[in-house]
């Protein structure tokens, strides 16, 4: 009697059943159909694996994951300047995952720094005005003395000058007069010598004095109006120095003014846009940073980001093997993690010329790219991770037969049909494969029976002789991808 494992069909062999494991699992994402056959005389212990060719639609496709984000995502950041500090710490902050509307309360900071800050410096900008209203004084002041010597105080000076001129000139003619006197009465023997010489030493001083009251007045136009004059001007532009001194100092504290109740200004941040809050979660020079009350945050770091969650996206890594078979518009399934059973349909909307920086020496290079997720639901978020399925290739209503069934021989591809009497090998000539099924245009009809093991049923030597592969087309070598030639059915011997 068999034993009962033998009867119900189970291979003894251990390689054997991990063989049926493989392909069975094969067959089924492919939509195969296994037919158990009775083997023959000398294969009484062994089963056959067959796929009843049919037509369907073909669909080639890369998968890879990817993480779900917002295609116009808003970064909310901090303005608030450290001012030599680490940071500036949160005081209130929105809860994460609310919907808000521009102009939405986000987050608060601690402004009573800023204020104390404030209160003092509006001192010292009083103080610059105080010193900006003398300095305008000054100058005014140094502007009126000017016009007062030009237009009054020379004048004046000038007119005493001349007056000191003909009261000496006056002076002079009196003691040519009384000269003149003495030296007659001195003719006449009414006056002594030395009354005459006296008159001629009053005539000679008076002379003196004329000469020096000239001299004095003709000083003053030439030399000390201008010096004075030079002077007033001097001070002139010292004070509009002094003034404009002031005043850059007043517009320096006003505008740090300005920038301290800017900074105050920035403590409060409302939405700039409608959106969803989601933290900025990250770790920042290596620490874990978390968003909440009481977290310092330095300038210019995001807070808050604002997704919109009606234009959503998927962004995904492809390997540089698949790249090329990406492009812009092609259409894509896409399989959230928290959401299996609802898929959802998507669209390639951007292929990155240049691939990621390398992680390491050797690491496989990566393309970036965008797929537009179409009518995102409402349940939607981004962080989600996804898997994409980017369709590169389809064709409607075609010949398909799993990849473990074709042979590469002699630069040529063929099938083994199983028929009534036994096998026959059959030429073909495939198409495109999504790594699991192949398009056959040419040598198979529907209902065909092809093996899925094939050299477990012929040998290598039972197949047409012709050229070898590497005497023959290298082009027609090469109709298998990469993908095709590491695929059981391309490798000789299985």
């Amino acid at each position: 009697m068999r034993p009962r494992n033998r009867k119900l069909g189970v291979p003894r062999s251990g390689r054997s059943l991990i063989v049926l494991v493989v392909l069975t699992c094969l067959l089924a994402a492919g939509g195969g159909l296994l037919l158990l056959i009775p083997g023959a005389p000398d294969e009484a212990n062994q089963e056959i694996l067959l796929h009843r060719v049919e037509r369907s639609d073909f669909e080639a496709f890369v998968t890879e994951p990817g993480d779900v984000a917002s295609s116009s995502n808003v970064d909310v950041r901090c303005q608030v300047k450290s001012r030599g500090s680490a940071g500036t710490a949160i005081v209130r902050i929105c809860d994460e995952g609310t919907e808000v509307k521009e102009g939405d309360f986000l987050v608060q900071f601690d402004d009573s720094v800023l204020q104390n800050e404030l209160i003092a410096q509006k001192i010292v900008v009083a103080n610059d005005k105080s010193d900006l209203i003398q300095a305008e004084s000054d100058l005014a002041n140094a502007q009126r003395t000017l016009r007062e010597y030009v237009e009054g105080l020379f004048e004046q000076q000038t007119e005493l000058l001349e007056s000191d001129v003909f009261v000496a000139e006056e002076d002079l003619r009196k003691k040519d007069l009384m000269l003149a006197s003495s030296r007659r009465l001195a003719s006449r023997g009414l006056t002594s010598l030395l009354q005459v010489k006296a008159a001629e030493f009053a005539v000679e001083k008076s002379k003196k004095d004329v000469a020096a009251a000239n001299r004095a007045l003709a000083v003053y136009r030439d030399f000390t109006r201008e010096k004075l004059v030079g002077e007033y001007e001097a001070n002139i532009k010292k004070q509009e120095a002094v003034q404009e001194a002031s005043r850059f100092t007043l517009d320096l504290s006003q505008h740090k003014q300005l920038e301290i109740e800017e900074q105050i200004g920035h403590c409060l941040i409302v939405a700039p846009a409608a959106g969803q809050v989601v933290y900025n979660n990250e770790r920042d020079r290596g620490q874990p940073l978390v968003i909440e009350e009481g977290a310092i945050i330095r300038d210019n770091q995001v807070i808050i980001r604002l997704p919109d969650i009606h234009n959503m996206q998927v962004d995904v890594k492809i390997n540089e093997s698949h790249v090329n078979r990406v492009k812009v518009g092609q259409p894509a399934r896409i399989i959230l993690d928290a959401d299996p059973d609802n898929q959802l349909v998507g669209e390639v909307k951007t292929v990155a010329p240049f691939p990621f920086p390398m992680r390491w020496h050797g690491a496989p290079l990566e393309y970036g790219v965008e797929v537009r997720i179409i009518d995102p639901p409402p349940s939607i978020r981004p962080g989600l991770r996804a898997k994409v399925q980017i369709f590169f290739e389809s064709q409607a209503d075609v010949l398909q037969i799993p990849l473990a069934s074709v042979i590469v021989h002699n630069a040529q591809h063929y099938c083994l049909i199983k028929e009534a009497d036994g096998w026959r090998p059959q030429k073909v000539s495939i198409g495109p494969n999504n790594n699991n099924l192949v398009v056959v245009h040419e040598g198979l009809a529907i209902g065909d029976q092809v093996a899925l093991t094939p050299f477990r049923h012929i040998d290598r030597s039972d197949l047409p002789a012709g050229k070898s592969v590497m005497e023959g087309n290298e082009a027609e070598a090469d109709q298998l991808t990469v993908s095709d030639r590491n695929s059981p059915a391309a490798k000789p011997g299985l």
